[in-house]
């Protein structure tokens, strides 16, 4: 997964507003590393494969 397609799934699963740091929740990471993955184009395998689920099951819910 590159950093453009990390951004559009985070759009896609949370909106253009805030989607960041939705997903930096959902991952429990700081959202500045969503930041450094989108720029630098490098994802972590774990980070694609969780979003990866999350485009094919549908977004996490504030339970999970």
């Amino acid at each position: 997964m590159t950093g453009d397609q990390l951004r559009l799934a985070g759009i896609q699963l949370f909106g253009e507003r805030g989607w960041q740091s939705a997903l930096a929740t959902h991952l429990g990471i700081d959202r500045t590393q969503i930041w450094r993955y989108v720029t630098t184009d490098k994802v972590p395998g774990p980070v694609a494969a969780a979003v990866e689920c999350w485009l094919k099951s549908g977004p996490p819910t504030a339970s999970d």
